[in-house]
């Protein structure tokens, strides 16, 4: 675990969105393992994306309004074509068990859930991939205390049973 630390508008986002690739980079390393990243470009790129997700500060605007929870979870799969429709489907019943909402909150849409909800959905969605690396950006601050402790030990467990790498965007150092 990693946390870039800084006030508002110091560039950890941007940083964050380089890592990714999600923005162009003019110099410099980025390393994945023993693959530099800035070196990758169309297919090769995308393989190496997928081993890296994000879980966005505002639960509440960055999951689609239009989708049920369980089609949010299940668009990275559907994106890159992983697994059969039913496979794709028990994964989702697996990340929703392991990040604590129940079966029957597949089929609600985001605005059903509350602050704490939404973010389990965006941190299943973070998982359906298995990625080595999950950047977390501002991923409690728009929740309260209690919410954010709860996320924070949700995510400790997660990290430990899927050995995740985590790197923490945060303004807040504790």
């Amino acid at each position: 675990t990693m946390a870039v630390v800084g006030e508002s508008g110091s560039g950890k986002t941007t940083l964050a969105l380089a890592i990714a690739r999600l923005i162009p980079v003019t110099t410099g390393k980025i390393r994945m393992g023993d693959v530099d990243l800035l070196g990758l470009q169309g297919e090769s790129l995308r393989t190496h994306r997928r081993h890296m997700q994000f879980i966005f500060q505002d639960p509440y605007s960055s999951l689609n309004p239009r989708l049920r929870a369980k089609d949010i979870v299940r668009e990275p799969l559907d994106r890159l074509s992983i697994g059969s429709v039913k496979s794709r489907n028990n994964r989702v019943q697996e990340l929703f068990e392991q990040v604590g909402l129940r079966q029957d909150q597949l089929r609600l849409f985001p605005h059903q859930f509350s602050g704490g909800q939404r973010q389990r959905i965006g941190i299943a969605r973070a998982l359906a991939l298995n990625p080595k690396l999950i950047v977390a950006d501002e991923a409690v601050s728009a929740l309260d205390m209690s919410m954010q402790a709860q996320i924070l030990n949700l995510m400790k467990d997660l990290q430990r049973k899927f050995d995740l790498t985590y790197l923490f965007i945060t303004h807040d150092l504790s």
